[in-house]
């Protein structure tokens, strides 16, 4: 077994110090509620949907999860593949060191604590288990493995979870071990699935193949101890020129808490990523401005190489792939002055103005300079010709609004939250929620969250 596996499972089994840092507590809070938000709002989407049924229809053991917090009963597996479905259907989960982690711990957790009897306390220390380990590991590879085809939340989700429910769980290390070493089997998610449901798809099997690993392991299914960091393992099969650090023991881990230094990144807008500042920007030249996209001759989008290379779809027809396309991001924010649930719709998509604005913008591409990620521009930003012969600048985005940097306000959270969640359960219920989330680290057992119904779906 190498250092770092070594120090990985040292830190799941080890007794944590407390108080944990509240920056650390504050990241895990929002990561369960805005979690919670995006999940309910995907819950009717077409995969979540199809996975719910194939669960009914699965001769398995006697259910004894929860599914999406209603009092429909699955697998922990299946309960942590569907939330994660829903969570991951809109694009609009959070993301932290380009991995969506949240969409696959919280589902998983809230599953395995439910049937655990566990607390707000320890479902915490959970999400903490799997985000530090995931940011640890992933954070290991210089290059960027997207370029290469991959989709890292696919690639190290089941690691992510799987170190969480093993927390959760009070594994020793021997049985850590092992279920890391089943989880790195299972990792893989690819690029040109985006604007599919197999983008989706590739979340949800990775939160599934995580609970499975642990299951495995706690029923005594050994894994080579190398299957992490050893030469054939899933880090150096993964690194494009083999620049990886795999041997370097996570002496951090449980020390320097990275939840508390790289917070979430809480999407305002139901699109990748990539898009949010230029959809910020856009949004900047609609406020001031007004202009007539009649008027408009041509839209210059300046993003990074990297974050140019994920938004790939550039004439989209359908709202699944509007999602990763930058050239509707900033046209239906030019058009509509919003970027919301409304506006990601295929009607919405195929309007006639809103193709015709998509055809009048260039992706202008800039060094992948910003000095403080490996991805991504100093700055993003959206240019305006317009047919008079005049322009219009927005002002740089640098960190967008929603940010780590520049998080949303509680006020703001509660907002997205109750649009998402709201229409799926009703106000009441989305409005107790919010607040029951809110108050996780506090909450006797998770199995006392009352169930939900879903008005729609």
């Amino acid at each position: 077994m190498g250092q770092l596996t070594e120090s990985i499972t040292e830190f799941l089994a080890a007794r944590w110090e407390q108080p944990l840092p509240a920056a650390a507590v504050a990241t895990v809070v929002r990561g369960f509620t805005d979690c919670v938000a995006v999940m309910l709002a995907g819950h009717a989407e077409p995969l979540p949907t199809a996975l719910r049924q194939h669960a009914r229809r699965r001769a398995a053991a006697e259910p004894d999860a929860p599914l999406m917090l209603t009092a429909e009963r699955a697998s922990v597996a299946d309960a942590a593949r569907i939330g994660t479905a829903a969570a991951h259907a809109l694009d609009y989960d959070d993301y932290a060191f380009s991995n969506h982690v949240s969409a696959l711990l919280v589902p998983a957790i809230l599953a395995d604590a439910a049937r655990l009897g566990a607390g707000g306390a320890a479902a915490l220390e959970a999400y903490l288990a799997g985000f530090e380990t995931w940011g640890e590991v992933f954070k290991r590879e210089p290059d960027h493995l997207h370029s290469q085809g991959w989709h890292p939340t696919g690639v190290f989700g089941p690691l992510g979870v799987a170190a969480a429910l093993c927390r959760l769980r009070g594994f020793d290390r021997e049985r850590c071990r092992n279920a890391l070493g089943l989880a790195v089997a299972a990792g893989c998610g690819l690029m040109d699935n985006f604007g599919s449901q197999a983008k989706p798809w590739q979340g949800a099997r990775a939160a599934g193949a995580g609970v499975v690993a642990v299951e495995l392991a706690e029923l005594g299914v050994d894994a080579g101890p190398d299957a992490l960091d050893g030469s054939g393992g899933l880090l150096a099969a993964l690194s494009p020129r083999g620049r990886v650090d795999r041997q370097r023991p996570a002496t951090a881990l449980g020390r320097e808490w990275l939840a508390a230094r790289n917070s979430l990144n809480i999407k305002p807008y139901p699109m990748v990523g990539a898009s949010q500042r230029a959809i910020d920007a856009a949004l900047q030249l609609h406020r001031d401005h007004q202009p007539d996209p009649t008027e408009i001759r041509e839209i210059v989008v300046r993003v990074s190489e990297k974050h140019a290379a994920v938004m790939r779809l550039h004439r989209p027809q359908t709202a699944a792939e509007a999602r990763f396309s930058a050239e509707f991001a900033v046209a239906a924010a030019l058009i509509a002055g919003r970027v919301s649930l409304a506006e990601l719709r295929d009607d919405f998509v195929r309007r006639d103005d809103v193709q015709a604005l998509i055809a009048k913008v260039r992706i202008e591409t800039t060094a992948d300079d910003d000095p403080a990620y490996p991805v991504g521009a100093r700055f993003d930003s959206v240019q305006l010709s317009l047919q008079d012969g005049s322009r219009l600048e927005s002002r740089p985005v640098h960190r967008f609004r929603g940010h780590g940097e520049n998080p949303l306000t509680t006020e703001e959270l509660r907002a997205k939250f109750l649009d998402c969640s709201a229409p799926a359960i009703g106000r009441s219920a989305a409005d107790r929620l919010f607040l029951d989330l809110q108050r996780l680290p506090d909450l006797g057992s998770v199995a006392d969250l009352p169930a939900l119904e879903f008005t729609r779906g």
